[in-house]
């Protein structure tokens, strides 16, 4: 489940606040944002009408978030959920400690539809029981400790854990210079900013195979000193992006398609306060950090990329300070984040949009809005985000996909939570690249457009929603 916490500034004229210079290409949404179908839960919150995953009476799950989608083997699309409700802890458990996640599989290919959509299983030990992944040796992997991406290679599902993270965390604000520092706890503060328990968190990598992959087991740590996280500093919550096949050299013969040998992660050190950094981590070595090479920024040759002692020469003691330039993009203003700015990044996914020729990235900024970003190449440059969903900018999201404000509840609807909880905001969007195609766009070559379907969690109601956008790029 996540804290919303309180945005300011919604009177604010949106368009102003974004009047931002334009890029190389503009990404632009034809028609609106709409809802496909709700993935989870036993009953669509809106409509009433039961889901197809009937996830309640199937799987004993009445809400659940995230569902990182993962292209795995033989048509498997693998989806990693967080923080399952009911988490049947055991009595007098600390909640950031059981597991309660959940792992989702589909085989479908044919693009969701309402009466269908996704065809969603959850891995589970029988009728009304949902099995929780597990990562060894033990992580936290309770309540607002939850995977965060991953990605499919050498047999391998690959997962990153977010964990070590407080239940009720105090306020992280954007923080460029030292995004590692922790908070000052306030004086009966719910929140200890220990390295056991606080409010950044860290992340592991762990993976699992078809045979059973609900049974994770870490990757070896590249450095052996307890305040240095397993993953390379600044990469708390993480994601990974399945890079497209290209030509592949063979010492006889002509070159060949197949798998790229990089595959970029994308992390963020301050959750829903920072901007993403980058690293191109060798597919044949994935889970060994100290080969991965870090983005620094661009120079004059192009970007400039360093090795893992060259990124964590920065780390002293428990705190790091990130290269010059290793942020992907510069912040620019936006009244509804939290922050006024585009340091707003927390959940987030990127994807190769084959339809469209470039790099796409998803994320929320406020709760009240998804934004987009596209990239010719990982490092960039990244365009202006480009708003895919507003709840500002239409209104009539409310009470159609969530709640409304606290004190204004929506008629007819009944929430699964108490009342001083029954607010909406907007998290955790996921492009589903399977299902992604091209369509004709308005304008005509050599713009592109594409039919794209992604995942959108939504509190109050606590469940993951499939939903459709038609995007077209203009070079």
């Amino acid at each position: 489940m996540r804290l919303v916490r309180i945005v300011a500034g919604l009177t604010a004229v949106l368009a102003a606040a974004l009047a931002l210079p334009a890029s190389a290409s503009t990404l632009t949404l034809l028609g609106q944002s709409k809802k496909v179908c709700q993935l989870t839960g036993q009953t669509d919150w809106f409509s009433g009408h039961p889901t197809n995953a009937l996830t309640t009476s199937r799987y004993g799950l009445i809400g659940i978030d995230l569902g990182f989608p993962v292209e795995g083997e033989k048509d498997q699309l693998y989806f990693l959920f967080g923080d399952a409700n009911p988490n049947n802890h055991p009595p007098g458990a600390y909640p950031t400690v059981p597991p309660d996640d959940g792992l989702g599989v589909t085989m479908r290919t044919a693009e969701p539809n309402a009466a269908d959509c996704l065809d969603l299983n959850f891995f589970s030990p029988g009728p009304g029981q949902l099995t929780h992944p597990v990562v060894t040796p033990a992580i936290q992997q309770g309540s607002f400790n939850v995977p965060t991406g991953g990605v499919f290679s050498g047999g391998r599902l690959y997962a990153f854990f977010w964990t070590n993270h407080c239940l009720l965390p105090d306020p992280v604000a954007p923080n460029a210079v030292t995004p590692l520092l922790r908070p000052t706890p306030p004086v009966g503060g719910f929140c200890p900013e220990t390295d056991a328990s606080n409010s950044i968190g860290r992340s592991v990598l762990a993976y699992s195979t078809p045979a059973d992959p609900t049974a994770f087991k870490q990757v070896a740590p590249p450095v052996a000193v307890a305040y240095i996280p397993q993953m390379p500093s600044g990469f708390v919550y993480v994601s990974a992006a399945d890079p497209p096949d290209q030509l592949i050299k063979q010492p006889a013969g002509p070159p060949i398609m197949g798998p790229a040998p990089d595959i970029p992660v994308f992390g963020v050190a301050r959750y829903r306060a920072g901007i993403p950094y980058l690293a191109m981590a060798p597919r044949a070595t994935f889970g060994a950090f100290k080969t991965w090479h870090f983005y620094g920024g661009t120079g004059p040759n192009g970007p400039i990329w360093l090795t893992y002692a060259q990124w964590q020469a920065g780390h002293i003691g428990n705190q790091w300070a990130p290269p010059p330039g290793a942020e992907l993009y510069a912040d620019s203003p936006n009244p509804y984040s939290l922050t006024g700015d585009e340091r707003c990044v927390g959940e987030h996914s990127v994807t190769w949009s084959e339809a469209l020729g470039v790099w796409l990235m998803t994320y929320t900024c406020g709760g009240l809005q998804v934004e987009a970003r596209t990239a010719p190449k990982p490092w960039g440059p990244w365009s202006k985000p480009t708003i895919l969903l507003s709840a500002v900018q239409n209104p009539g999201l409310y009470c159609t996909l969530f709640w409304n404000l606290p004190g204004q509840p929506c008629p007819g609807r009944v929430s699964q939570e108490p009342p001083a909880l029954t607010f909406g905001y907007l998290y955790a969007p996921f492009v589903l690249t399977r299902y992604t195609k091209a369509e004709p766009g308005p304008s005509g070559p050599p713009a592109k457009a594409a039919s794209v379907f992604w995942l959108l969690s939504t509190w109050d109601p606590y469940q993951v929603t499939v939903m459709h956008s038609t995007l077209e790029i203009t070079p």
